[in-house]
């Protein structure tokens, strides 16, 4: 049964939308996958703000092509399912990869990440980036370094002038420690 023409447009627009969301997107082939297999597995990625879509081929050419991003001939070939990576794309990559274990006639043909094209090695290689928090927080550590050494940069002379002061009286402390104690000892 032919797609009307309205319905493609809105295929179209939705890969848009997707497109539009997304860091990353794999190319994925699902020959041999059931619907309850591709309904678990769009279901494990929701909690990861990721979503499955099976996509016509020409159609997500022409979305990819309306977006200026570059159209991966190879990976866009046969039945093909396209697994939409948002801002956490380590987090999600490892999520699909880890879900799709499980459904072994689910294959990943490649990937596009940030404007370039990646084969299917290049995708799964996307699992080990480091996650959102781990950069984050690498950058926190990087910011907060400069502040730290300045910090203790700024407390060195007031470090070394109260050990200065504290030195003489300290001295004059054991002087009179030990006057009190001779004082002791000619009294017993």
């Amino acid at each position: 049964m032919a797609i009307t023409k309205s319905k493609k447009e809105q295929l179209i627009e939705a890969y848009l939308e997707q497109l539009s969301t997304s860091r990353a997107i794999v190319f994925s082939e699902y020959r041999g996958t059931n619907v309850q297999q591709i309904q678990k597995l769009r279901g494990q990625m929701r909690d990861h703000d990721t979503s499955i879509m099976v996509v016509k081929n020409t159609l997500m050419r022409i979305a990819l092509e309306r977006a200026n991003m570059p159209i991966p001939e190879e990976h866009l070939t046969g039945p093909t399912a396209v697994v939409f990576l948002p801002d956490d794309t380590a987090a999600a990559a490892k999520a699909l990869f880890d879900a799709a274990k499980d459904v072994e006639s689910f294959s990943v043909k490649g990937a596009i990440l940030e404007g370039q094209i990646l084969n299917a090695d290049g995708a799964k290689e996307l699992r080990n980036l480091p996650s959102r928090s781990d950069v984050l927080s690498q950058l926190l550590g990087m910011l907060q370094a400069p502040a730290s050494e300045l910090v203790r940069t700024l407390e060195a002379p007031a470090n070394e002038l109260y050990r200065t002061l504290q030195a003489p009286l300290r001295e004059l402390a054991l002087t009179i420690q030990s006057y009190a104690d001779k004082g002791a000892q000619a009294s017993a």
